[in-house]
């Protein structure tokens, strides 16, 4: 049962004080309008419930303020004492006698003679809507002329046309029923309208349950038992829910059919769906109808409008029952899973997802394929590239070597020639000291200029690199560098250290050459430490200064260093340069043991 709630405290504070005006709403108008849903079956009944929250959804999108009670008559169960209704509209009464009830909803008949043939008291004026499954007695008007109604088309004409459309040679319809007087009273219009249809009955009501589950075992092939809502039976025994319909399915030797829609799951064959809900939102706008004034009215909802077939597909195979036979707009309920069907859309949406991926795995493949062409491609063109690069140092090294052994052994010679040339002459000079002066200095002259061409020999191509081997052309380098600068630098050579093939001698000089020449121009060190070792198969070696190290911003990757990058590439080695401003720089070359071919 829903209970009353009072209107906010904020609502009560304003009505107090604020000042009187023109126009302005009076309490009475705006306080919640009482609604009151009296329904005459038991509140488990699925319909019941259904009709309730029609009523409950409709009233919450009205803008009329409105606080919904509900109550329930249960004839069924209880009305078989003559003086249940006498107590339970006293007990009405006496609930409500704190709450104003504005409209009262009824459903089936018994709930609406409970308010119209008693003492009303001051519920006499109180505008009551009837809503029920039709048809109305013609005298439905004249006996409650301020009444207004909602009525549901009677279905079962039609549930009857379905079943025997459903199953072919449908002569007799047995009705089983329950036996309480409410029950007897709400199933005789169905008893009649079966005998309108020219089908015969067998009346199935008034029986203890045992003696319904042996009859439905003997029904012929000519007939179909409808199940009427079955609460209670002969012998007082109460079945709640879908007991009923599960004994009486699982008995039976026909296809059972119910007017209950909820029965399907449970063991019925078919049922119509009527509308409980579309009923109970009629209901609610007929009654906020007569809460705005208007008079009673009566209206009626085609069967077409609220009425479907529903159909449980297990009973249907079980009774081998085609689907293809079943009315146009049927709901077929607990069908075996079936991928296309019930998942078509989904289907169709994963099959183009699919073919999509599909197209697309498809380009990338020819894409991957273009690339590895294009991959391959490169790969020729760098290691032709590598290639053509160690023709060039080759060359390089080649023309350097020519250009040594030239200014060594010819232009070398032919200046020492001249040297001693002006020694010679010097001496004929005699007493003559302006000319023999002028020869000193043209002596002087020639001879730095002999060891500027011995020094650009020894830069051009080393040869003490052939004479004495890599570690003394290395110690060598570094007494040159400490004889001009003001570094001292410092060969270490580790014990493990042997000889190493000519290319891996030759690279690591020209490293080394370059590395202690950008000492020499640039780095302003004070210490610096050439080292050479193997281990682990490798060659390594490093050149460490304590100088200022290359200037924020400023690249590493000089002409120079690309040059030596790619000679010790060339030998499969690799070269790192680590350098910060004020703390030195790092030059380190690594390169595998066992190289073969020449830089």
């Amino acid at each position: 049962m829903v209970a009353g709630v009072s209107l906010p405290l904020v609502l009560a504070v304003a009505l107090a004080t604020a000042p009187a005006q023109a126009g302005t709403a009076t309490p009475s108008e705006l306080r919640e309008r009482g609604i009151l849903l009296l329904a005459g079956d038991d509140p488990a009944q699925p319909y019941v419930q259904q009709i309730y929250e029609g009523v409950r959804d409709a009233l919450a999108t009205a803008t009329t303020r409105t606080l919904l009670f509900r109550e329930f008559f249960d004839m069924v169960r209880f009305g078989d004492r003559p003086e249940y209704a006498d107590e339970f509209h006293r007990w009405l009464l006496q609930k409500y006698r704190d709450r104003t009830i504005d409209v009262l909803l009824t459903t089936q008949s018994q709930t609406l003679d409970l308010l119209v043939h008693h003492e009303a008291g001051r519920w006499a004026h109180v505008p009551i809507v009837y809503g029920g499954l039709g048809p109305l007695s013609p005298d439905f008007a004249t006996e409650h002329p301020d009444v207004s109604s909602v009525i549901l088309e009677d279905h079962f004409p039609q549930f009857l046309k379905l079943i025997t459309s459903v199953v072919p040679g449908t002569r007799r319809i047995a009705v089983i029923r329950g036996s309480s007087l409410a029950e007897r009273n709400r199933d005789a219009m169905y008893l009649a309208a079966i005998e309108r249809q020219g089908l015969a009955l067998q009346d199935l009501g008034g029986l203890a349950m045992d003696t319904i589950l042996q009859r439905v075992t003997e029904l012929r092939d000519d007939t179909v038992p409808i199940l009427m809502g079955f609460q209670v039976d002969a012998e007082g025994r109460t079945f709640q829910g879908d007991q009923a319909v599960k004994l009486i399915a699982g008995a039976a030797a026909r296809p059972v059919f119910s007017v209950n829609p909820s029965d399907i799951g449970s063991g019925a064959t078919g049922a119509l769906l009527f509308g409980t809900r579309l009923l109970g939102h009629e209901l609610a706008m007929a009654a906020l109808a007569r809460l705005s004034g208007a008079p009673p009215r009566t209206s009626t909802i085609p069967a077409q409008r609220h009425a479907s077939a529903v159909f449980d597909a297990r009973q249907l195979a079980r009774w081998g029952l085609a689907e293809g036979t079943l009315p146009a707009g049927s709901t077929v309920l607990f069908r075996a899973p079936s991928l296309w069907r019930d998942y078509r859309r989904t289907v169709i949406a994963v099959i183009g997802v699919v073919s999509t991926q599909t197209l697309l795995i498809a380009g990338i493949l020819v894409q991957r394929r273009h690339r590895a062409r294009v991959q391959t491609a490169l790969t020729e063109s760098y290691a032709q590239l590598r290639d053509l690069t160690g023709r060039l140092i080759t060359a390089q090294e080649e023309e350097r070597s020519r250009i040594a052994r030239n200014l060594h052994d010819d232009i070398g010679q032919r200046v020492a020639s001249v040297s001693i040339a002006l020694s010679g002459a010097k001496r004929m000079a005699g007493a003559s000291e302006p000319l023999r002066s002028e020869l000193g200095s043209l002596q002087q002259a020639v001879t730095s200029l002999s060891g500027e061409l011995r020094d650009l020999s020894h830069d051009l191509h080393p040869g003490i690199l052939e004479h004495v081997g890599l570690v003394e052309a290395l110690r060598a380098r570094c007494d040159e560098l400490a004889a001009v600068s003001k570094a001292t630098c410092r060969l270490d050579v580790s014990d493990s250290w042997r000889d190493v093939p000519d290319a891996a001698a030759l690279c690591l000089y020209r490293v080394a050459q370059e590395a202690l020449r950008n000492v020499e121009r640039h780095a302003q060190a004070l210490n610096v430490v050439v080292s050479l070792d193997q281990r682990d198969g490798l060659i390594s070696m490093q050149v460490v200064d304590d100088g200022r190290g290359f200037p924020a911003g400023r690249k590493q990757q000089g002409l120079g260093l690309l040059s030596l990058n790619e000679r010790v590439g060339l030998l499969g080695g690799d070269l790192k340069v680590r350098s910060q401003a004020g703390t030195g720089t790092t030059l380190s070359v690594t390169l595998p043991m066992g190289i073969s071919h020449a830089a």
